[in-house]
């Protein structure tokens, strides 16, 4: 008998891909900084950021497109547009989600 067989129990658990996405520190961090302040390019990302390489910070963008959580979206500078990082209606759903986490953090 499999082990899954055994099992009575349902978990509410999302799939694995996605925790192994949302799971590591960086990609939190991005989601919860364009949920509170918008669309945002590359750089302004990593200064705020502090901490993150930039080749870490270009996975980790990666990995939340992949996922469909951000997008990239053009957006208007003095140099004329440019490409942005905002929230998908997903992103934005985790992002309201994981607010309150990041709110009793704050308190404590």
């Amino acid at each position: 008998m499999s082990q899954a067989a055994e099992c009575e129990l349902t978990c509410p658990c999302p799939p694995i891909g996605l925790i192994d996405i949302v799971g590591k520190k960086w990609a939190v961090c991005v989601v919860s900084l364009l949920g509170a302040n918008g669309p945002a390019r590359f750089g302004p990302i990593q200064r705020c950021l502090s901490g993150v390489s930039p080749a870490t910070l270009t996975s980790t963008l990666r990995s939340l497109e992949r996922a469909r959580l951000i997008h990239r979206v053009s957006a208007e500078s003095s140099r004329g547009p440019v490409k942005a990082y905002a929230l998908t209606p997903s992103g934005r759903s985790l992002y309201d989600s994981i607010r309150p986490f990041a709110d009793w953090l704050r308190a404590v």
